[in-house]
């Protein structure tokens, strides 16, 4: 009896490091993907759907710069999750500094994706845990899910367009956690304007954060001074 419950260890281990290994691989070609991306910049229209907010949608400018650099400038107050915006792929950068583990499928827009969890290995990071759709035809991540410790549960949605051969999204959707997700100071008083209050017991539980991208300069050069 111990002979075949230590086979069945094994082969469950087995399966554990095969799952692993499959993940990476997939992870690996999204990275490759990605990485031909030295640096852009586009224009951003963000509109803010959050209950007790009322904000018309705000232009903006977003650039990056490899390996981590990244700035959003607005002339208004522009709510965006920064923090969620690019730690993903932050990490995923790292290869030592996550496990992964395929979880199943799903089909999305037509498309069938891997279900990947990815969990860093160090606990100071804001993200405890990750759940990426990998279109692993098209190298793309199509949607992930982020547990962090500051804004809880946020779910991203991208779509695809112009940019598919570089992995840029033309459209990313944030659900965000109301309770959870931080506003910023500058705007924290309109939580307590009467114009944005709900009924009581109505108020719902998720809001959205539209992020339209546009007119992508790749790999022309940013200037670092862009970053301070």
């Amino acid at each position: 009896m111990k002979k075949y419950a230590l086979v069945f260890v094994l082969l469950v281990l087995g399966f554990q490091v095969k799952a692993q290994e499959d993940a990476k691989i997939v992870i690996g070609r999204v990275l490759d993907k990605f990485n031909t991306v030295k640096d852009y910049q586009a224009d951003a229209l963000i509109d803010t759907k959050i209950s007790f907010l009322n904000m018309l949608p705000q232009k903006a400018k977003i650039y990056y710069k490899q390996p981590n650099k990244f700035r959003v400038k607005s002339t208004g107050i522009a709510i965006l999750p920064k923090q969620n915006f690019d730690n993903l792929f932050n990490l995923l950068a790292k290869d030592d500094g996550y496990q992964a583990f395929t979880s199943g499928s799903e089909i999305i827009n037509g498309y069938k994706t891997m279900i990947i969890n990815v969990i860093p290995n160090a606990d100071t990071s804001d993200l405890v845990l990750a759940k990426i759709w990998v279109d692993n035809v098209r190298n793309l991540i199509v949607k992930s899910q982020l547990t962090t410790k500051s804004n809880g549960t946020v779910l991203i949605e991208y779509e695809h367009g112009k940019h598919i051969d570089t992995g840029l999204a033309d459209k990313i959707t944030f659900t965000v956690e109301i309770k959870k997700y931080k506003i910023p100071k500058a705007i924290s008083a309109d939580i307590n304007s009467p114009t944005s209050k709900v009924p009581p017991g109505k108020e719902p539980k998720t809001g959205k954060i539209l992020i339209t991208l546009s007119n992508y300069i790749i790999n022309k050069g940013v200037p670092d001074t862009i970053f301070k």
